[in-house]
């Protein structure tokens, strides 16, 4: 029988293992792998877990690593404000689509009615009303990190007689000053507000180049807010009413709260019977639009800001699509949300039916899958506070 060593024998006493020691420097990266409940109970070890935890620089670490892993997610309220997420996984062969179970833990107890206007880095931004004793419309925003479990209280107060006021609102993340803002495109006007988180107050920023505009739908980039709309142009949608030349894309830089005008693809020439829509696919701005009622078109801007970079993505028909039933209602829009490179397959949802569409461009087949979220948008866990 061979002699054990000294380490050799300490680590078979008794036949248990000796304890592993991890390098102090080491705990920051194999936490910031755990989901945020277990960091939360992490916390409560010891006071140098709970300042590690909360230090800014883990929690920036812990987002980076969940925003590697993060799948598209939709988010969706019911009537009792019970916030579920729908993960989409078009990565697998077949592409599955599951939703999580309801879970008390991203239960928001508030009896006035809500929306969510957006989703950054684990903050959702929800936008909050009631009615005064006059009858005038009471509006306010709050931030709420479901993972956390934590939510700031009403800020943003504003007093108007437009309770769709949250169709104009976008919540954005600015990496350059780190820096949380909602804007508002104020209807029938060149105006644009800014709430910052810190700031807490909305406060006027530059006019926009659009003038006695309409506004037909918000694409969140990221660096960039892109409004679709209709210059000299105030009634409701009318194809009949409309010139090629009155669609522009307004883009407004949250960092320096500078407007740009950026124009639709040269390919856009015929005004379509419904109104087209701004996107965003695999992090860049799309366009998409009905062609002739026969074809749905997606573009896409390959370089944001150059006009000569427009490439048609997509002109897929209607009958490829199954949607022909649709056709001749004016309400039917198609709107494109996720598209997925390595399984060949776009994701399209409508106001007309309860289910999505999911086409794979490489075999042109299309199923229907159950759409019960009413709102789509990013979201993963993360630490981040709203302060």
């Amino acid at each position: 029988m061979h002699n054990l060593t000294e380490n050799q024998s300490r680590r078979s006493l008794n036949g248990i293992p000796a304890p592993m020691f991890i390098p102090d420097e080491h705990i920051p990266g194999i936490l910031a792998l755990l989901p945020v409940k277990s960091l939360l109970r992490f916390r409560c070890l010891s006071k140098s877990h709970d300042s590690l935890i909360s230090s800014p620089t883990f929690v920036k670490l812990h987002l980076t690593r969940s925003a590697r892993n993060m799948d598209l997610t939709l988010v969706s309220t019911s009537d009792d404000n019970v916030l579920s997420f729908t993960i989409f996984r078009l990565h697998q062969n077949p592409p599955i689509i599951f939703n999580l179970p309801e879970d008390p833990y991203y239960q928001l107890d508030d009896k006035h009615g809500l929306d969510i206007v957006g989703s950054c880095n684990g903050l959702l931004c929800l936008f909050g009303h009631s009615f005064t004793a006059n009858f005038d419309i009471e509006t306010w925003i709050r931030f709420w990190n479901p993972a956390t479990r934590t939510i700031s209280e009403k800020l943003g107060y504003t007093i108007h007689n437009n309770l769709h006021f949250h169709h104009n609102l976008t919540f954005c993340y600015v990496n350059s000053t780190d820096t949380y803002k909602v804007a508002y495109l104020v209807p029938n006007t060149n105006n644009v507000c800014v709430f910052s988180i810190g700031d807490n107050v909305w406060r006027n920023i530059q006019n926009s180049p659009l003038d006695h505009g309409y506004s037909l739908n918000v694409a969140n980039l990221g660096k960039s807010i892109n409004w679709l709309a209709i210059h000299d142009y105030r009634s409701h949608y009318d194809c009949n009413n409309i010139t090629i030349q009155q669609f522009i894309i307004i883009s407004l830089d949250l960092g320096t709260e500078t407007h740009s005008q950026l124009l639709p693809p040269q390919g856009f020439m015929e005004v379509p019977i419904v109104a087209p829509y701004l996107s965003v696919l695999k992090d860049c701005l799309c366009f998409s639009h009905d062609y002739k009622q026969t074809h749905f078109v997606i573009w896409e801007m390959k370089e944001f800001g150059v006009g000569d970079s427009w490439i048609q993505l997509f002109k897929i028909s209607y009958n490829n699509l199954q949607v022909y039933d649709h056709l001749n209602d004016s309400e039917f829009h198609l709107f494109p949300l996720f598209l997925s490179e390595k399984t060949g397959t776009l994701l399209l949802t409508n106001d007309l039916e309860s289910r999505a569409i999911l086409y794979n461009w490489r075999y042109n087949t299309v199923e229907r899958v159950n759409k019960p979220w009413f709102n789509n948008m990013n979201y993963v866990e993360s630490l981040v506070s709203y302060h």
